[in-house]
């Protein structure tokens, strides 16, 4: 039975959240059987503006938006070597003039999550590959649905949860709930044990997490 539960605040576009999935699988390894693994949407992104240079504001809006994109694919390929999960940040364009936020990929999973909960987490690692390893646009809906269906989701049903704000209204309750806990760094992970908790860096790696969840078995008077 799981008692342990590892809940990750984050985006799906998150370099530093695909380059933690080693270490999730050698936690799921070392927990077999005891960890359940989560995941809220914290929205990374609500405009590329509040993340663009001042230099990168003051060109054309395309052009500035592509500096930017070349930007962030330089910051994605720093952070290959952390998990050592390979990045494809070749012609690299996420966002553009009509796409400005991450927020349709943190209401994509929701409609996943919606409509078929026990796809939901493949199809967020099926989103990040899509997104770091592919160079897929997934900020367009079309293509948030193709991964959909590449996950097993029926199209259809997700289209519906994108559309008729059910998937907007539970990522805006996640969003509440990452304020409500005072998180502002992303990713991190919340680590429960019973009514024991701790809240984590998601870059922490595999000894960091073993080490706060052996600190909470402590306290069960459990066996790390």
């Amino acid at each position: 039975m799981d008692d342990i539960i590892l809940t990750t605040f984050t985006d799906p576009m998150m370099g530093l959240s695909y380059e933690c999935e080693p270490v999730y699988a050698s936690l799921k390894e070392r927990y077999t059987g005891r960890i359940a693994f989560r995941y809220v949407m914290a929205g990374l992104v609500r405009d590329v503006s509040d993340f663009m240079t001042p230099e990168e504001l003051a060109m054309p809006e395309k052009e500035g938006l592509a500096a930017y994109n070349r930007r962030l694919a330089l910051i994605y390929k720093s952070e290959e070597p952390m998990g050592g999960l390979p990045m494809n940040m070749d012609g690299f364009h996420l966002f553009d003039t009509e796409h400005r936020s991450s927020y349709p990929l943190d209401i994509a999973f929701k409609a996943a999550q919606l409509c078929e909960p026990d796809k939901a987490e493949p199809f967020l690692l099926r989103l990040r590959r899509a997104t770091l390893l592919e160079g897929r646009q997934t900020t367009l809906k079309t293509e948030l649905v193709a991964v959909a269906q590449e996950s097993g989701i029926d199209a259809a049903r997700f289209r519906q949860h994108l559309e008729d704000g059910s998937a907007e209204e539970a990522f805006l309750d996640d969003r509440r709930l990452t304020r409500s806990l005072g998180i502002r760094r992303l990713p991190s992970c919340l680590i429960q044990l019973g009514g024991d908790t701790v809240l984590v860096n998601g870059m922490i790696g595999i000894k960091g997490f073993e080490s706060a969840i052996g600190s909470l078995l402590s306290k069960q008077g459990g066996r790390a």
